[in-house]
């Protein structure tokens, strides 16, 4: 098989209209209501669009290996194209939260569907080219999406367009999936047999390799996510930045995730070195963690988050491939809402006892604690994961049709 790098570059450029909608909706949801009801609003937004990831990932990952994904991604896309219409109509916060869910909701079985898709078009060996291309167009579609939801409303004077643009993108994706013939056949399973939802969870635990990369992305996502709730504190409060200023620091991550995911995308490494790489990028966000703390003016911020979106990139790219290139083809797509869903898991998690140790000890002092966490866990867990590699190449094992 060779990769088909004319449909799935059709594919990414699809995939970036919608992931630019997507933060269309984002960050104009919270312009919406930031004022009327304040911080508690926007961490209901924000709770609205991650809650229901996890508590789908179960029937999601059920989902994506059961249905034919040419037909299940169209119709969950076109789902929440509809209620993110629904936005518009501006029926209230509550309604606004119930869409978003409903959204969030349908999000999981698609995301499950079409990462356990990809390989389907790609060899082992350029999945983590594939996964930089479509990284590269979620990137582009993210770091635009703000600035053009800024425009939309400060030039139409209303919050409805964002969202209606955002129903159409997701349109646009479900249109390209059924004209590509996007498609991943139904999992076989023996008659009688209920695909079960924690099946996802035991192939990861089962596989020495995957295990102890994915425990060990998850403690630095759990350490790293205070970064989310105290980058704000550190720029504007701390080092005294403006609004404005904020926005281009932020920005400068989002910049660098695309320089990253263009590299991957054009970079073919050898399959043997992927886990080195995930851990060497892992290393470098944990750095740049520890450093963080000791940041004396904003452009260091700038500099730091560019070089971190860069390692990002390389850790999505070439650790969701590591784990793709290493499951049974029975259960990828309920492997892949799990890997999403204790992610996140552990997203929600380190936000919360952020939010608590910033309050109690200031944003340096926790930035500073994340950051040694980080590389302790990285000590303590990235010789599992050599090790487990090693194996695997002496053992030269075949990899997983």
């Amino acid at each position: 098989m060779q990769t088909n790098w004319t449909k799935l570059r059709l594919l990414a450029a699809a995939g970036a209209i919608s992931w630019m909608g997507s933060t269309l909706t984002t960050f104009t949801v919270v312009l919406r209501y930031k004022d009327e009801f304040g911080p508690s609003g926007v961490s209901a937004i924000m709770l609205s669009m991650i809650l229901p990831t996890i508590l789908a990932a179960p029937y999601g990952g059920v989902l994506a290996d059961r249905f034919n994904s040419g037909k299940l991604i169209p119709t969950l896309l076109t789902i929440m194209g509809l209620s993110t219409f629904m936005l518009s109509l501006d029926l209230g916060f509550a309604w606004s939260l119930a869409f978003l869910a409903i959204t969030a909701a349908c999000g999981t079985p698609v995301g499950a569907a079409f990462n356990a898709t990809l390989p389907e078009y790609s060899t082992p060996d350029d999945l983590p080219r594939v996964n930089g291309l479509m990284q590269t167009g979620s990137s582009l579609g993210a770091m635009l999406g703000p600035g053009v939801a800024g425009f939309l409303v400060s030039t139409t004077d209303s919050y409805a367009w964002p969202f209606r643009i955002d129903a159409i993108s997701f349109l646009i994706l479900a249109a390209a999936i059924v004209a590509l013939r996007i498609n991943r056949a139904p999992q076989p399973h023996e008659e009688g047999e209920k695909m079960r939802s924690l099946d996802g969870l035991k192939t990861i635990m089962g596989n020495p390799l995957v295990r102890a990369l994915v425990i060990l992305i998850a403690m630095i996502i759990l350490a790293m996510s205070v970064i989310n709730i105290g980058e704000v504190f550190l720029v504007m409060n701390i080092l005294k930045a403006d609004a404005f200023t904020y926005g281009i620091v932020s920005a400068t991550f989002a910049l660098g995730s695309v320089l990253g995911a263009v590299t991957t995308s054009m970079l073919k490494v050898p399959e043997k070195r992927h886990a080195p790489i995930v851990v060497l990028a892992l290393l470098v966000l944990s750095t740049i963690t520890l450093g963080l703390a000791f940041a004396w003016h904003w452009v260091v911020v700038a500099i730091a988050w560019f070089i971190a979106g860069m390692f990002n990139a390389a850790l999505n790219a070439y650790g969701i491939s590591l784990i793709m290139n290493r499951i049974p083809e029975a259960t990828r797509g309920r492997v892949m809402a799990s890997v999403g869903a204790l992610f996140s898991a552990s997203s929600v998690a380190g936000m919360g006892i952020a939010g608590i140790l910033i309050a109690a000890f200031g944003i340096r002092a926790v930035l500073g604690f994340a950051g040694v966490f980080c590389l302790g866990m990285i000590v303590l867990l990235s010789p599992a994961v050599f090790k487990a590699n090693n194996r695997e190449q002496e053992q030269e094992p075949a990899l997983v049709d």
